[in-house]
């Protein structure tokens, strides 16, 4: 099952900047971004990602837009934009996690077998999606570094920094060009009439280092 068309699609989950793509046949008909916070920048570029494809807002038929985990407020910023459009032109909403998303982007490249894919959470933890060899991704959990770096399997991030912390990360590219695609694939989308922020760090006090651990 798949959203609706045209469909408009938000991030605001990185530390800076908000990106907005309107996702239409399978792939982006445009694409806004900026670097200014979620605050500041989200309806501007939703209008400019509109105007690009040549469509009003009437057009649209669903939102897509990123719980996260990432930056708490600009992932509110862009849910809140999503349930106000939604309740004055009733369409489809639909949301995504940039970890799960990512996971999904890097076994379309051809990555095999179990991983875990990471991003920089707060106060020096991480944030972790392991996927298992099925290509069944784990929920969102944020964990102390030292338990990132105790996991088994390869360990794949889109932070430059990652191996100065966690010397076997891999750097890989981001999934945003590439999310048409991934969005066809099972359990990256999920409905969802009320997108709130995903809070990941709930599963920190109770996680356990012995689930989803891969192969050496």
């Amino acid at each position: 099952m798949a959203p609706a068309e045209p469909c408009l699609v938000l991030d605001g989950s990185a530390r800076h900047g908000v990106r907005v793509g309107v996702w239409q046949g399978g792939r982006w008909v445009a694409e806004a971004h900026s670097e200014e916070g979620a605050l500041e920048a989200t309806f501007a570029c939703a209008e400019a990602a509109l105007a690009k494809a040549g469509l009003q807002f009437a057009d649209l038929r669903a939102f897509a837009v990123c719980v996260g985990p990432g930056s708490m407020l600009g992932i509110r910023v862009t849910a809140m934009a999503v349930r106000t459009w939604a309740a004055l032109q009733p369409c489809e909403v639909w949301v995504w996690e940039p970890l799960v998303a990512l996971a999904a982007a890097v076994r379309l490249r051809g990555e095999a077998g179990a991983f875990h894919v990471v991003s920089e959470s707060r106060l020096k933890r991480w944030h972790v999606v392991s996927v298992d060899a099925d290509g069944l991704p784990s929920p969102a959990r944020e964990c102390e570094v030292e338990q990132v770096a105790a996991l088994s399997g390869r360990l794949l991030t889109t932070v430059t920094s990652a191996p100065q912390v966690l010397p076997a990360a891999v750097v890989v590219s981001e999934a945003w060009a590439e999310l048409p695609k991934v969005f066809t694939q099972a359990g990256v989308l999920r409905r969802e009439p009320k997108p709130e922020a995903l809070n990941a760090a709930a599963d920190f006090a109770t996680w356990s280092g012995e689930r989803h651990r891969g192969t050496p």
